[in-house]
């Protein structure tokens, strides 16, 4: 039987998980096998913007095992109608995305799909009213074109560490920063949320 949501089993349930999976990725000597999650306190932000913003479309690419997925999902609870969909390359790491899902009674709430997220944004029609990126930095630039297509007024694309790892990503923000339909800002939450919101079509 599925668990039902539960609010106090969920936080419970998302405080073990990021001490388990910091503990995991301190342990791991190759980045790419850490599961790199964002920090608790960006990944409550994002339930708040969720939350306030109210979104029925909502994409998300770089699932990893689920633990901004989850805090997208508990931000999108109350939406009576929203399409979540959340990528990744790795099918490992999207079923344990489900299995996290499942254990607090959010699975409903997202769609999981194994992809390449330039693949999903050159192919993509759909405009969307939230997006966050927290997939593999060198290949951010290559995702631009996708992404503004992806974004119309309102849309609001969120970033993660962008200032933990400034150098890598400053091109790719300055394509937003110097485009004159995006207001931005740059968050010191977490390890640096970077947030742009489409003010022209």
């Amino acid at each position: 039987m599925m668990p039902t949501f539960n609010p106090s089993h969920f936080l419970s349930y998302c405080q073990s998980l990021y001490e388990a999976d910091s503990t995991y990725d301190s342990e791991q000597s190759n980045r790419l096998d850490r599961h790199r999650h964002v920090e608790s306190d960006a990944a409550q932000f994002l339930a708040n913007i969720a939350t306030i913003r109210q979104p029925k479309k909502v994409l998300e690419t770089g699932t990893s095992t689920g633990f901004s997925t989850l805090w997208l999902a508990y931000g999108l609870r109350h939406q009576a109608e929203c399409d979540f969909i959340s990528l990744d390359i790795d099918k490992n790491r999207s079923e344990a995305a489900h299995q996290h899902l499942q254990n607090t009674g959010l699975s409903a709430s997202v769609r999981l799909i194994v992809q390449d997220a330039l693949i999903c944004l050159n192919d993509n029609t759909d405009v969307f009213d939230l997006v966050f990126l927290d997939a593999e930095r060198q290949y951010y630039l290559d995702y631009i074109e996708g992404l503004y297509k992806a974004l119309d007024v309102g849309s609001v694309l969120i970033v993660d560490n962008v200032i933990s790892h400034r150098d890598e990503v400053s091109d790719f923000l300055a394509a937003f920063i110097n485009n004159p339909r995006y207001l931005c800002h740059t968050l010191d939450i977490g390890a640096g949320l970077f947030m742009a919101v489409c003010q022209e079509p």
